[in-house]
């Protein structure tokens, strides 16, 4: 069984509106460039190590944007985000890797920290639904504004099992933020693999297990990649 989480694994900033922005003022030009940026603010705007700021006090500089036009960056990089969740890029990569997992027959429960609005944007990028469509089948897809419960309350990841009719211990959950996701699966009793595409997890080693792509989750989940 697999759980897994949405913003930042199967659905990335939409690099279609953002570069334009962030190479307009002498930052990432190229996917790869703004993808590195992006997580490596995510990981140190984590509470434990943002010292009060959040991402977007953060991304200017490890998208290394010139000191003297980060003001007007900022202002205009926030204003693109207030339009709309811009969470809502399907990575290519993300989705052969989940469609791999549903062909070996590996049960699905997409599991997210949302607005109520998640299963619509997954609709919409053609990345999964719950049954057929243009997307990945998936079996279900959790919402924690309208489940009620959010990431890392281990109630949360339980009714995923429930919904899967499985145990803790036949589950893998994989997300891309350790508090959330990686101590909110291990609360629950639920194997955690952390998505952490650049390496930049710095936790004490052996605290939880790493994956850098979808494809690195397919031997978790006894899927066959030969």
């Amino acid at each position: 069984m697999l759980l897994i989480d949405v913003g930042g694994v199967l659905l990335l900033h939409n690099p279609d509106v953002l570069i334009p922005i962030t190479a307009k003022y002498g930052g990432p030009a190229t996917f790869e460039e703004f993808q590195r940026a992006h997580y490596a603010c995510h990981h140190e705007s984590r509470p434990a190590r943002g010292a009060g700021k959040d991402y977007f006090d953060l991304f200017p500089e490890h998208a290394r944007i010139p000191a003297e036009r980060r003001e007007a960056f900022d202002a205009e990089y926030r204003a693109a985000h207030r339009t709309r969740n811009l969470c809502n890029w399907p990575d290519p990569a993300a989705k052969a890797g989940l469609q791999a997992i549903v062909d070996a027959g590996v049960a699905v429960a997409v599991v997210s920290q949302a607005d109520g609005t998640i299963e619509a944007m997954l609709h919409e990028a053609q990345m999964c639904q719950v049954g057929e469509g243009a997307g990945v089948p998936v079996d279900t897809i959790l919402d924690s504004e309208v489940v009620g419960f959010n990431k890392p309350d281990p109630r949360f990841f339980q009714l995923a099992l429930d919904r899967l009719g499985a145990r803790p211990e036949q589950a893998i959950h994989v997300g891309d933020t350790v508090r959330a996701d990686v101590r909110g699966a291990q609360a629950a009793g639920i194997r955690a693999l952390h998505y952490d595409p650049y390496g930049h997890c710095d936790d004490q080693p052996g605290a939880h297990e790493h994956v850098r792509t979808m494809a690195e989750v397919l031997p978790y989940l006894g899927v066959d990649t030969a």
